[in-house]
């Protein structure tokens, strides 16, 4: 993908929620879930794998 934001790390974030959260991981070409600590982070965070795959593409 060519969007920057699909080409960033997974950014858990300092604060302790606990949120699922999807993240495309460039290196595997697909949306993989995390947790996400619920502030800060980046833009390579979707709260759906759906929203991931429409923006970053990585079906499962």
């Amino acid at each position: 993908t060519s969007n920057p934001t699909c080409q960033l790390e997974k950014e858990v974030g300092p604060c302790r929620a606990s949120l699922t959260r999807y993240f495309y991981n460039y290196r595997t070409r697909q949306c993989e879930k995390f947790k996400y600590g619920g502030c800060r982070g980046n833009k390579n965070n979707f709260k759906t794998i759906d929203e991931c795959q429409v923006i970053c593409g990585g079906g499962q």
